[in-house]
């Protein structure tokens, strides 16, 4: 088998993080399509922030059937607030650090190709500097779009430092790429406006078909008087959760004022902004009826999801957005077959081709609102068809064994591309005697 080293600052693993995402699931899918996969990820989980090793452990590694995974060590970055950000800082700088040093990756399979992910562009980069130490292909997969992201989130302006030195750095990994991969569709595009056109293959977030084998046919959706509207995720900054507290209240108000159903809210997860959402929830009119589930193992993280009567998801109204969108819960909330609220900037195609969810305007709290009372107010037979449309939909077109499968093209269309073409060899001739003299 060929191998190939996976490079994400933030793959999650199931027995180290209770929960599996897109590189683990990938890694077993390319084991059917000859490739070894090796993960290179850091210490630490994204969003809690918390570091898994203790010590003066710098290094720890798992090996399962097919593919593994490498931890580099990374900084706690628990918290909120300047410090919070100034550790995260420190832990991006000593993945990257480790990553480069040999003795850290000492042991692991020889790579026939490398594929670097841009949580944040430095782990592409080194990922570019790995290919081209050990003399093989390198396949950028951005994640995130650098510098549009500091400059859409964090209000940063083209001539910032920060965001000049960001577009030297992307323009570099973008030259090493032999393939660019994303969940975003519109990356390919995005690159070649800019000027640095190279092949582009698009490979969308999915589900892991075989661990919904315990999975009830239908969903246990609660049988009681109130219409719930879950949330299942990370709670930072860029998932904009404030409007949808905010839109909740409003419809609960309103379906009050009319004799409507009472609304619940259920929120699962955490992250950064947990603390400043829950205190935005208490001032709400309708805040007693927000419910704080905190972070739980994905397998009760989806049991919740089926009981809801809607899943809810909410973006900022930002111009990056337009390059694509890709979340991992899109795809994750469809599979639960319970209808979807999306609040985008951009239409998710998935939720769009299969019409298993309301579109409305991202960021605003008036239009969440009457998504929500337009879902509340449909029969509830009408929203399990929206919901198990949406099911249906990503079995057969987002399954990772099958984005896996198109994964090992790209792979070894790399490897080939990059191999050494054999020289012909002439055949010696037999040179003319010299006449005897």
């Amino acid at each position: 088998m060929r191998t190939v080293w996976i490079v994400n600052h933030y793959a999650h693993h199931r027995e180290r993080d209770g929960r599996a995402t897109r590189h683990q699931h990938l890694a077993d899918g390319l084991t059917e399509h000859g490739w070894h996969s090796v993960v290179i990820a850091a210490g630490t989980d994204h969003p809690s922030g918390r570091s898994h090793m203790r010590g003066a452990t710098l290094r720890e590694r798992w090996t399962g059937d097919g593919y593994e995974f490498c931890w580099l060590r990374g900084i706690d970055h628990r918290g909120a607030g300047v410090r919070r950000a100034v550790r995260r800082v420190a832990d991006i700088g000593l993945f990257t650090a480790l990553l480069l040093r040999p003795r850290s990756l000492r042991g692991l399979p020889r790579p026939d190709v490398v594929i670097g992910g841009s949580f944040h562009p430095l782990a592409a980069w080194g990922a570019s500097v790995l290919a081209r130490r050990f003399g093989v292909a390198f396949v950028f997969e951005p994640r995130d779009l650098w510098p549009e992201s500091a400059v859409g989130l964090a209000g940063l302006t083209e001539r910032h430092p920060v965001v000049r030195g960001l577009r030297r750095l992307e323009r570099t990994i973008v030259r090493r790429a032999a393939h660019i991969v994303s969940p975003l569709e519109g990356v390919g595009r995005y690159y070649t406006d800019r000027g640095q056109p190279t092949p582009f293959t698009w490979i969308p977030n999915g589900v892991a078909l075989d661990e919904q084998a315990d999975e009830p046919e239908a969903p246990t959706v609660s049988q009681t008087d109130r219409f719930t509207i879950t949330y299942i995720g990370s709670m930072g900054p860029a998932n904009a959760l404030e409007a949808v507290l905010d839109g909740f209240d409003l419809a609960s108000r309103r379906a009050a004022a009319r004799g409507g159903p009472r609304l619940a809210l259920r929120m699962v997860g955490d992250g950064s902004d947990v603390t400043a959402l829950r205190e935005r929830a208490s001032r709400l009119q309708a805040g007693a009826d927000v419910t704080w589930d905190g972070r739980v193992p994905q397998d009760q993280a989806r049991a919740i999801g089926r009981q809801a009567d809607c899943l809810v998801v909410n973006m900022h109204d930002l111009p990056l957005y337009r390059h694509g969108v890709s979340m991992n819960k899109q795809y994750e909330y469809m599979l639960l077959g319970r209808p979807l609220l999306v609040g985008a900037p951009v239409t998710l195609e998935p939720v769009a081709a299969s019409d298993s969810g309301v579109h409305v305007r991202p960021d605003d709290p008036e239009s969440i609102a009457d998504g929500i009372l337009a879902l509340a107010a449909l029969p509830a037979a009408e929203r399990d068809a929206m919901g198990a449309r949406g099911r249906d939909h990503v079995i057969r077109e987002h399954d990772y064994r099958r984005l896996a499968g198109v994964l090992a093209g790209v792979l070894d269309d790399a490897v080939a591309a990059t191999r050494p073409t054999p020289q012909r060899v002439r055949p010696l001739r037999p040179q003319p005697r010299k006449p005897s003299e």
